[in-house]
């Protein structure tokens, strides 16, 4: 089995299948808050899953946990990040822990895609794509997607490399009919 090293942010909510998928190869380390998720997530794979139990808009508290994690299993060779908007500093926290990975990360429908990138230092031993949370259309309504579509989505992301790949559409502000 040949072991990478994968970082996944917030990978115990909707990301929950591509962690475990990616565990049942690789080692992984997997960021997430909720205790009990994050518990339910690592037995799945508890000899190659590994967890962080942060707040990732703590600085501190990433970056620490960034470089015990590096120090422990070695670089990341891959992130996966689902980092919001409102995070403060987190996502470029996890780039600069993370100079030679091949970088997915996952924007919401409201995100602005270009400018999300344009707000980070990626170097050029990083590849760096996007993956954007759209809706899909339900007859006239639109409906968010569901955990198995976004985990469908990402996991064909990480598969081909776009640098960009929507999944499902994007809707306007207060265009949600569902």
């Amino acid at each position: 089995m040949n072991q990478k090293h994968i970082l996944i942010v917030g990978g115990t909510g909707m990301l929950a299948e591509v962690t475990s998928c990616l565990a049942s190869e690789h080692l992984v380390t997997v960021i997430g808050r909720d205790p009990e998720r994050m518990a339910k997530v690592v037995r799945r794979n508890p000899e190659t899953c590994h967890s962080l139990l942060l707040d990732y808009r703590s600085e501190q508290d990433l970056s620490k946990g960034l470089q015990e994690s590096i120090k422990w299993y070695g670089p990341f060779k891959q992130i996966i990040a689902w980092v919001h908007r409102d995070s403060g500093k987190a996502m470029q926290i996890i780039l600069n822990h993370s100079s030679h990975a091949d970088v997915l990360h996952i924007l919401g429908n409201q995100a602005n895609s270009e400018q999300e990138k344009r707000a980070l230092c990626i170097n050029e031993q990083q590849t760096y794509r996007q993956v954007q949370l759209g809706a899909k259309q339900d007859g006239e309504n639109f409906r968010w997607l569901t955990h198995e579509e976004i985990v469908h989505g990402v996991i064909d992301a990480i598969e081909h490399s776009f640098d960009y790949q929507l999944i499902g559409q994007l809707v306007k502000k207060g265009g949600m009919n569902g």
